[in-house]
């Protein structure tokens, strides 16, 4: 039933709201490959191939079982939003249909990391219960479905990617996860962190059978011949550059202008580097800690880390990639990580819904549904200045991001404070067992 709701609540949002700005990019895309052009070959690709070679299979699709003649077209009552250059806003409207079609691969992705949380929960703790709630926590997430529904963001593909490494790690298949580990990178970049905090549980299960170091080995050789498997295409074709830039151009400013655009540039490198620092921290005692309690380690570490890095910034797609982690130990290991997943969850789905008006030119533009004078006096009304000459546009945006630093922060503070709920029963076990070990053997 949790799987159905969430299907239905994905299809029913999908075709009203669309964040307009980030769609026409994957028509543009899609419309470079079939020109012949590649990814690299016109503007409008900013990523790894990853996300390329996935929206390539899509477009086969779309050519085999839909007629979209249209992807998207520019609305001439549309220019006037343009002339809102603090927003990612955009008068290129695509079609509805597109839109739906793009989404459903979201969906089954979203569907897929659900499963495996599930299945990471049953097989760490042997509850159904506790893994059907995490199940329910990630595919009934308003920022997950905010972001796949209607921001149309393809992280939910490098959570997919890293989750099934991190199961592939836990069964031993480590050539296989290292391969996993790539396409999760070359997907969105933030997975690159977990790879010290891997590394360290590759080597403190094995650094008893003596196999450590050809553990890490094969997991390396997995993700070094699928980052070339994956990249040789663009060296032959000299687009290795253009197809890195999705990493660079983040920690890098547009431009020193002045001494605040400069400081404004420096910050994202230190605070990446930062986070790097962090990442062997939580290897390091994660390598120190008890070899029995490693698994549980790992996914506090992951959790950890994922939280750190997302201090900075904090988009809802960014977050997607926090969801999971966050629902396997609230299910695990702390179940009040509840409160930190609803104030996540609310103020990444308001971040999401406050380009408001904005997500209804695609209906407004190829419906009959809503006007598109409508739309656009309803976009206007959100950048009139009001309150101390502030747009309603930007409190909205404002506070959601407070919203979700809250969160975040709460998740940061409960971790560090080291407040697990052990469940009654094992403490009563725990202090069983010390009890026996003072009680004399009766021959």
């Amino acid at each position: 039933m949790i799987a159905v709701a969430g299907i239905l609540i994905r299809l029913l949002v999908s075709p009203f709201l669309t964040v307009g700005y980030d769609s026409d990019f994957w028509a543009t895309i899609i419309r470079n490959l079939n020109s012949g052009q590649g990814l690299y070959g016109l503007e409008g690709y900013y990523y790894t191939p990853v996300w390329g070679y996935i929206l390539s299979f899509m477009s086969v699709l779309q050519g085999m079982f839909l007629d979209i003649s249209i992807m998207g077209m520019r609305v001439v009552e549309a220019f006037p939003i343009e002339k809102y250059t603090d927003w990612f806003v955009s008068a290129t409207v695509t079609n509805v249909s597109f839109n739906i079609w793009i989404k459903i691969s979201f969906m089954i992705s979203d569907l897929l990391v659900g499963y495996i949380v599930y299945w990471l929960v049953k097989d760490k703790t042997g509850d159904m219960k506790k893994a059907t709630i995490g199940f329910a926590l990630w595919f009934l997430c308003p920022l997950v479905i905010g972001v796949t529904s209607i921001s149309g963001m393809f992280d939910t593909f490098s959570v997919l990617f890293i989750l099934l490494c991190v199961v592939m790690i836990r069964k031993d298949k480590l050539f296989l996860a290292g391969i996993l580990f790539t396409f999760a990178v070359l997907t969105k970049f933030f997975p690159v962190y977990f790879t010290f905090i891997l590394l360290a549980y590759i080597i403190v299960r094995h650094r008893g059978d003596g196999t450590a170091v050809r553990s890490v080995v094969k997991a390396a050789a997995g993700a070094l011949l699928a980052f070339f498997v994956i990249m040789l295409p663009q060296i032959i074709e000299g687009n290795l550059t253009e197809s890195i830039l999705f990493a660079t151009n983040r920690i890098g400013g547009d431009g020193i202008g002045t001494i605040m655009d400069a400081i404004r540039g420096y910050v994202p490198i230190i605070f990446y580097a930062f986070c790097i620092f962090i990442s062997l921290a939580l290897a390091y005692l994660l390598i120190r800690g008890d070899k029995d309690k490693v698994d549980d380690s790992l996914f506090k570490s992951l959790l950890l880390m994922t939280t750190i890095l997302f201090f900075y910034p904090p988009t809802p797609q960014y977050l997607v990639l926090l969801i999971p982690f966050l629902a396997i130990y609230i299910v695990s290991k702390e179940p009040k990580l509840k409160w930190s997943w609803l104030i996540i969850s609310i103020g990444g789905a308001l971040f999401t819904l406050s380009g408001n008006f904005t997500l209804l030119l695609s209906l407004g533009t190829f419906t009959n549904m809503v006007s598109l004078d409508h739309i656009m006096s309803g976009i206007e009304l959100f950048q009139a200045a009001g309150l101390l000459g502030i747009n309603p546009l930007s409190f909205i945006y404002v506070g959601a991001a407070f919203i979700q630093y809250v969160g975040i922060l709460s998740v940061a503070i409960m971790i560090l404070k080291g407040k697990n709920n052990a469940p009654e029963k094992d403490d009563k076990n725990m202090r069983g067992k010390l009890i026996t070990r003072h009680i004399p053997f009766n021959r």
